[in-house]
């Protein structure tokens, strides 16, 4: 993204042409910036002690064309349900490659998974490990699984996006010796189902690289522990994602030059305290690859000042294309895309058109002067937006298209009225 002359460019392309030519909402990934992205976990999450994976969580947004560029650069996909398996899939996508997470996998989706021998099952609880048994069973096939456990590590992030507390819905309890203890011994009495190593997810929107490490030596610890324990050779940690980005210029944000190579740095040396002989450390970036990339482009409409003296900028979209304000009270960048570099003079909530009061999409923000039918670009949309998109009160979803120079691919099309009927 550039500004040239108070617009906002996104390529070679005016943003507000973007909008004219696609209709507003529509949502806009810079290509150039999630390649990058990929680019920085690649060069700076690496080792040669083992082999390092960098896994996808497409739950952040996932299209067709996000796997092929995903598979241009021989990473990996996590995905956590059967829509994603088959989207997935019939991008091309190969399902060697993919991590099938999930809390509370439907049979239908453990079967699928299995009778199309998706990579890495990545076991939630006791009695999925079970199901997963029994359908390799009547599939006569290998299933190679990894086993989510909760460290208990605390990230200082929103309480809906902490992941490994001990009153979390993930995993099972390192400290629940019991149920561990069941878990091994299913293992252990089983030669189709494999466990490679243990999953942790401490979290969303980290900033700092000692949680990380924090839940990389707690890992490691247990890994250690339990292969001595139950004479189980292990071979692989995955330390899930959660790395913070930026959305206002107040926020810090994860420094990964400096987070990954620390994050290696304390690995090694753990593994080599425990004279460990893993072979594969795997992480899973989403919101860090795409987040930053994508904004979406409004239409305004009036200004209402309310005789309380708020000023509400209505939009055209809202909470059914982005619900992390109404969900996590989140906050963004907004600008007037024409207008880039007026002063800003105007204190405004940007609200939604839907039927909620809680339909904000930021609030207490300052703009310059907006006429009706400017162009308004909420920033660093690109994670959970279109991910989360909804059709409350009959709102189309918008569309997907991503920039690469003076390139322009439509991802995904609008969705029409007639769409809203296929289901019905």
């Amino acid at each position: 993204m550039t500004i040239k002359e108070n617009h906002l460019y996104i390529g070679s392309f005016k943003a507000s042409d973007l909008a004219k030519r696609y209709g507003t909402p529509v949502i806009i990934y810079d290509e150039e910036e999630i390649k990058k992205q990929i680019e920085a976990f690649i060069k700076y999450f690496k080792s040669n002690k083992y082999q390092t994976h960098i896994v996808y969580a497409s739950k952040a947004y996932l299209s067709p064309y996000i796997c092929q560029l995903i598979d241009d650069y021989q990473m990996e996909i996590d995905v956590v349900s059967l829509g994603d398996l088959y989207l997935v899939e019939s991008s091309g996508f190969p399902l060697s490659k993919v991590l099938f997470h999930g809390n509370n996998k439907s049979l239908a989706e453990l079967e699928y998974a299995v009778s199309h021998k998706v990579g890495i099952l990545v076991v939630d609880n006791y009695d999925e490990l079970m199901t997963i048994m029994e359908l390799a069973e009547k599939y006569q096939t290998v299933v190679n699984t990894m086993f989510r456990i909760n460290p208990g590590i605390e990230a200082s992030t929103h309480e809906y996006i902490q992941t490994s507390l001990l009153s979390s819905k993930f995993g099972e309890s390192i400290f629940d010796e019991e149920t561990i203890d069941k878990v091994m011994k299913l293992y252990e009495k089983n030669h189709l189902v494999h466990l490679l190593g243990f999953h942790a997810h401490i979290g969303s929107q980290i900033v700092s690289e000692k949680p990380f490490i924090a839940s990389a030596k707690t890992l490691i610890e247990f890994t250690k522990k339990i292969q001595d324990q139950y004479n189980y050779k292990l071979s692989a940690v995955n330390l899930g994602g959660g790395f913070g980005i930026k959305y206002l210029d107040s926020d810090e944000e994860c420094d990964l030059s400096h987070t990954l190579p620390k994050m290696i740095e304390s690995i090694d040396e753990l593994i080599n305290e425990y004279e460990l002989s893993i072979s594969d450390i795997y992480i899973e970036p989403g919101r860090s690859i795409v987040g930053k990339a994508g904004f979406t482009l409004y239409q305004a409409g009036i200004i209402k000042r309310t005789y309380g003296g708020k000023n509400f900028l209505f939009v055209d979209g809202g909470m059914t294309d982005n619900i992390r304000p109404a969900l996590y009270q989140a906050k963004y960048t907004v600008k007037i895309v024409d207008k880039m570099e007026d002063e800003p003079i105007l204190k405004v909530d940007v609200v939604g058109k839907c039927c909620e009061s809680g339909d904000i999409v930021s609030k207490d923000v300052m703009i310059p002067m907006v006429s009706k039918g400017d162009y308004v670009g909420v920033f660093v949309t690109g994670a959970y937006g279109y991910a989360m998109a909804s059709n409350y009160n009959g709102a189309l979803k918008p569309p997907v298209i991503f920039v690469s120079n003076d390139k322009i691919k439509v991802v995904s099309r609008k969705e029409s009225v007639k769409d809203l009927m296929k289901l019905y």
